[in-house]
This record gives structure tokens, sequence and C-alpha cells, in this order.
């Protein structure tokens, strides 16, 4: 059956999702539960979301976070900041923290030109369209004044039109290479708008207009962000030799492309969460960002260092093309709490805003790379999407988390945290209580098969009497452990573990032993037996050797025979 559908824009919302799970779901009626879990209860919120594109049918949630203590040009500010990767906001609110006492962040608007082109192909001679273009500069200008208008009013409008001969790459390719200034839009609208303004006015029979757009490739809209202290001031046990490695990691960033890459993604991290939250374009800043860090020739770090005259300084310079007017910034409600809680800056001071953020993420990702490791803090982070993964309840991510306090995250270790807390723990038998163990046995039927391995009930029984003998002093059991092994193996008598199924010294046979007594009843005598004489031996003995662990004195021969009992009697289902 064919899944194309026409006419899928005209139908409901109801119905595009119910198109959709029964073609595309099993589950349909889970499916339209998750879907519709997610929209917005306001009626009249949920329908300005549904405005936004075609053919919604639900909404995407992302965490919206702070990072307080940012001073940024003397001015503190708490930052909004829109991502899912764990320990991006910690480590910019860790950071901001940091910088706030040394300074702060220092910024400044390097230029705030905007860039949009008409594309167009002309095949007659250049001194001809040349002539054409001057002569008609200025009918350019005036085919954009009613869209110009406003924004001139502003301080904005268009700076300069340009003629640029791109024949030489691409056979009767030119341009119209037009700068502009949108002041507190991103004026992606205005400029687009514009640009077809100018190429309807240009255009004539001999010049084939192919298209007329922005870019958002903006390397005169940049700007820059510093931090800068004496070395000393970084503080941690050799501050200078902090400040080498960090000064090494962005000199690798600046001449290794597959580590730029990665270090820049990092200053995104923290651009792009601001950018999101305050509503911009972060499909159009990253490729900005990127083109730029591309400028030379090789892609290179965004981000460079200092540390000479006992200075560390550490700074960034990167386009961004951003508004605080205009489109999803004063739509998304979200978006408007974000300009309010930055003051609501200007386009300029958002610009030095989202720059200290991307520096602060870069700053805290070479600090943790170049110290403890980027896993150590990421993880520490992460924890809490691992115990969200497992359903941990309150009171689990409570003792997990403070188990982890001091210790290192992996997501192995969490799991078996987690499984240690939900696992009933080991019921453990302690051979001393004779009473316990009575009662046990009482429940070991004459004929009863084990869970594993190959000895009956009454030989199981004369096992546990063997190796009580042994460690009595009544059997000698004198082969060789070196200590070295001993060593290894004796921590794991202090441990939670269990006796593997399959364990077994070497010195005992691969079959069980021949029957040493007559019936159950008599092998189950013997053994209490041999616990009192366990007790009798070691208040003289000091120690005896154990065929597998070596050398065990009286608290450590207690311990393995507790895992020792508990092991077999696990063996005929009676713990």
């Amino acid at each position: 059956m064919s899944k194309l559908i026409s006419g899928f824009s005209k139908l409901t919302k109801d119905e595009k999702i119910t198109w959709l799970t029964e073609n595309y779901f099993h589950n349909q009626s889970e499916t339209k539960d998750i879907i519709k879990q997610y929209w917005n209860s306001n009626i009249d919120l949920q329908q300005l979301h549904d405005d936004f594109i075609e053919n919604t049918i639900s909404n995407f949630y992302m965490p919206f976070g702070i990072a307080p203590n940012f001073v940024i040009n003397n001015r503190t500010y708490v930052i909004p900041m829109v991502v899912e990767e764990s320990s991006v906001v910690a480590a910019a609110s860790l950071v901001g923290k940091f910088w706030s006492t040394r300074g702060g962040f220092k910024t400044k608007v390097i230029s705030t030109t905007k860039i949009g082109q008409v594309h167009f192909m002309f095949a007659g001679n250049k001194n001809d369209l040349e002539t054409y273009f001057n002569k008609n500069k200025t009918e350019l200008f005036a085919a954009t004044a009613s869209i110009t208008k406003n924004m001139e009013k502003r301080g904005g409008g268009i700076l300069d039109i340009q003629l640029v001969d791109k024949t030489d790459k691409l056979e009767n390719y030119y341009q119209l290479h037009a700068t502009f200034e949108t002041k507190d839009s991103m004026g992606a609208n205005f400029i687009n708008s514009c640009l077809e303004a100018i190429a309807k006015k240009f255009e004539k029979e001999d010049i084939e207009i192919v298209m007329s757009i922005l870019s958002n490739y903006v390397p005169e809209c940049v700007v820059r962000a510093e931090v800068s202290c004496k070395i000393e001031e970084l503080g941690g046990e050799n501050p200078q030799k902090f400040a080498e490695k960090f000064y090494q990691a962005v000199k690798i960033a600046e001449i290794e492309p597959y580590r730029a890459v990665t270090h820049n993604k990092g200053i995104m991290n923290g651009v792009d969460a601001v950018v999101l939250a305050t509503g911009n374009d972060f499909r159009a800043v990253e490729a900005g960002a990127h083109a730029y860090a591309s400028k030379s020739g090789q892609y290179t770090s965004l981000s460079h260092c200092d540390i000479s005259n006992g200075i560390f300084k550490f700074w960034i310079e990167i386009p961004l093309a951003l508004g605080t007017v205009g489109g999803l910034t004063t739509l998304h409600p979200m978006s408007k709490l974000s300009i309010e809680m930055l003051q609501k800056p200007t386009a300029r001071t958002l610009m030095q805003i989202m720059a200290a953020a991307g520096l602060a993420q870069n700053f805290a990702a070479l600090r943790a790379l170049t110290t403890k490791g980027i896993q150590h803090g990421h993880m520490k982070m992460h924890l809490q999407n691992i115990l969200n993964q497992f359903n941990a309840n309150d009171k689990e991510k409570e003792i997990v988390t403070t188990h982890f306090d001091n210790r290192t995250v992996t997501h192995s270790a969490v799991v078996e945290k987690i499984d240690s807390l939900r696992n009933p723990k080991v019921n453990w038998i302690q051979f001393l209580d004779k009473n316990l163990v009575r009662s046990k046995l009482s429940m070991l039927k004459a004929n009863a098969k084990p869970l594993f391995g190959k000895m009956n009930g009454q030989q199981m029984i004369e096992h546990l009497s063997f190796l009580l003998q042994i460690s009595n002093g009544k059997v000698d059991a004198d082969y060789y452990v070196s200590d070295e092994k001993s060593a290894r193996r004796k921590p794991f008598l202090n441990t939670d573990g269990e006796l593997q199924v399959g364990f077994k010294a070497s010195m005992l046979s691969e079959e069980p032993n021949d029957l040493k007594f007559n019936s159950v009843g008599e092998a189950i005598k013997d053994l209490f037996n041999q616990i009192d004489n366990f007790n009798l031996h070691f208040k003289t003995a000091k120690a005896e050797n154990h065929p597998f662990f070596g050398e065990l004195d009286y608290e450590y021969w207690q311990k393995f025979h507790v895992k020792h009992f508990t092991h077999h009697f696990k063996q005929f289902g009676l713990v």
C-alpha cells in the first residue's frame, strides 16, 4: 500500500496524526498519547506554537536553564540557555562565577555589517555592465526606499552596493554585493526584501537574475570577548603549569583541524544555547561561525590564548548576526522572557553576551581536558540522565548521587550501584548459628536434585564438613599458595561477592567424594561437631592454610565459611 498522500496540509491536526500513526507506527494508541501529552493545555498558546511552522502535530520540549554570575563589562547577568547536553549550563555557571572575581568578561563589538547578494548571469561586455551599474546605482537604492524607510529611522539601512566580477570562477557569473546595517533586528526578511527589489530594478534583457539572498557568512559582523588575570590568580596547585597546558591546548586547536572542529563545537555549546533561548537562528549562527573559522583557507580555532609577561589572556572573535526585535524573539513567550532576563539588550549587547557564553564554555572544556579530563565533570552531570534512564526513584537518586560524590562516574559503575540497591541482598548463612543451619537443612529432601553441580544433598553436607576440618587443622591442606596470589585473592572475602558457580580449589577432585556416613542425619551431626571445633580450634590457633586463598586467620576463615555455606545452600534451593 502506498504511503504517499495528497492534500496533507489541508488535514486537521488530529487527521494528520491519525494518518501518521496508521501508516508508520505499530502501537497507534500509545503513539497518539505521547504526541498529545506534549500539547500545551492553553489552547491559544498551543495555536501560537502551531503557527510557527507547517504540518505541526506537537511540541518538542528542550530544557531551559540559567547560568548566573556572569559579569560582562562590569554589569552582572544571568544568562538563559536552552540545551539538551548535560554539563553545559553547569560549566558555564562555574566559569561565570570564576571570572566574576577576576575582572569578569570584557567584550566589544568590532562591526555589525551584514551581507546580501544578487547573483546574476551576463554574457556581454564587462565595461557595458559596469557603465549600466554605475548609471543606475542610485536607482537601486531608490527602489528599496519603501522597505528601508523604517530601518533608516533606527539608524540602519543599505550601506553600499558593489558590482563583483566572478567570471574567473564561473563563466558569465556576476554579483551585486550589498552591505546592510539592521540594528536590533536580525534582518533576514529585511535584507531579502531589499535584494529582491534591487534585482527587479537591475534586471534587463541581457541580465539574467539567478537568485537574491542574504549570506549567513558575516565576517564583518564580529564581536570579541576576553578574560585575563595574573597567572598566579588562576588558582590550583600549579597555576603556571595549568596556564602552559591550557595555552598548548589552544595552539593545537589553531593548527589541527580535527581538534579545531571539536574545540569550536564546545564554543557553540554555549553560543547556541543562548541563541535558542532568545529565539534567534542557531543554524545561521553555526554556519557563519564555522565559515569564519575557515576564512584563512584552513579550519582553525575561534578562540586564542596568550600567557606572556605573567598574564593569562583568553579571547574569542566570532561573527554573530542576531536580533532582539522581530521574528520568534518577539513571538515566543519564553524568548521574550529571555530578552527581559538579559535586561532587554540591544542586538550589539546580545552579541557580547553570547560571545561571553561561548568563551566561558570553551574555558570550562579546556580546563577539564587539561586537568581531570573531560569525562570527569561531564559524567557527573550525565549521572542524572543515567538514573532517569533506569527510572530511579528519589531515594535511589539520593543514595547513588552521594555514592559518586568522590568516585569516578561511569555508566557501568552507576548501573552496578543501581542493581545493588534493587537486587535483594544475599541472605548469608551465618554458619556459627546452628539453629539457622539446622532449620535450613531440615528443608533438604533425601532425593533433592542440585540446581547446579554434581553432589547430592548428603555429599554437600559432608563437603562443608571437610572444609571445616581443613580450617580446624584436622585435614592437612598444605597446598602451596604464593604470597602474591594470596594477596590478590584474599580481598574478595571482604566483599559482598558470592562464590561463583564452578568455584573449586584445585586440590579437590572433579567428582564428588564417596559418602563417609550412612545417613544424612549422621552427616549433619558431624557438621555441627566441626562447627563447634572451629571455635575451639581458633582459641589457640593463629591461622590455617586454605587451598585457594592461602593462610587465613579466624576472621578470614569465618568469612570464607559464610560464603561457602551460602553457596552450597543455594545449590539446593535452601536460601
